[in-house]
């Protein structure tokens, strides 16, 4: 599993004439379990996102086509963890 850090690099302005795309890119993401959950940062700097991905290549190869990324209005940093600990609801998520 991995912990994905956006920071903006550009204007806020800038960045949100891509954000829209961003959305709609990530959202495919979502729905295919890749992605867990996600949002902005406070204050909106960037955001991050827990991936469920064993592969930090696989994950850096989806992220390099965000919109944000090619757009060069962002840029990230992984990190990898193992989830040991959490509520009821997520228990499937912990590494056994």
């Amino acid at each position: 599993m991995f912990l994905i850090n956006f920071n903006f690099i550009k204007p806020i302005d800038e960045v949100n004439s891509f954000t829209e795309l961003h959305r709609e890119y990530v959202s495919n993401l979502y729905k295919t379990g890749l992605f867990i959950f996600g949002g902005s940062k406070d204050p909106r700097n960037g955001g991050v996102v827990i991936a469920n991905s064993n592969s930090e290549k696989e994950l850096c190869d989806i992220l390099e086509k965000d919109p944000l990324i090619i757009q060069k209005v962002a840029e990230y940093s992984l990190t990898k963890f193992t989830p040991l600990m959490s509520i009821e609801k997520l228990d499937f998520l912990l590494s056994k």
